[in-house]
């Protein structure tokens, strides 16, 4: 089974909507994936227990950063739909953004009370 020439994302027939096609996922796989996987890495950090040296969940997110980027950025380039691609990469960055949110908020009530 093939693709024919005009069923390809560069399709002589749709210039326009190959270029904005290849835009989403440049932006999906490029900073979109880097800010996320900070906000993964951060989520980390507040969900994962601290260990017995009390810094596991520390290391652990900083060591793992490398490879939940890769994973990020190869979904994004992998993807079908890029539009689908970034809905699904924003509702991961918005969970992890979620208890990171929480937590600074609960250092800066600790510090002022």
């Amino acid at each position: 089974m093939s693709l024919s020439h005009s069923e390809g994302l560069a399709s002589p027939k749709r210039p326009h909507a190959s270029k904005k096609l290849l835009i989403t996922r440049w932006i999906v796989a490029g900073p979109l994936a880097l800010v996320v996987s900070v906000l993964v890495m951060a989520g980390m950090s507040v969900w994962l227990p601290e260990g017995n040296a009390g810094i596991d969940h520390l290391a652990f997110p900083l060591i793992l950063f490398p490879a939940i980027w890769s994973l990020i950025f190869f979904y994004a380039l992998l993807e079908n739909s890029p539009t689908r691609a970034g809905l699904v990469i924003l509702a991961v960055g918005a969970i992890n953004a979620v208890p990171v949110i929480q937590a600074v908020v609960a250092m800066s009530t600790r510090v002022a009370g």
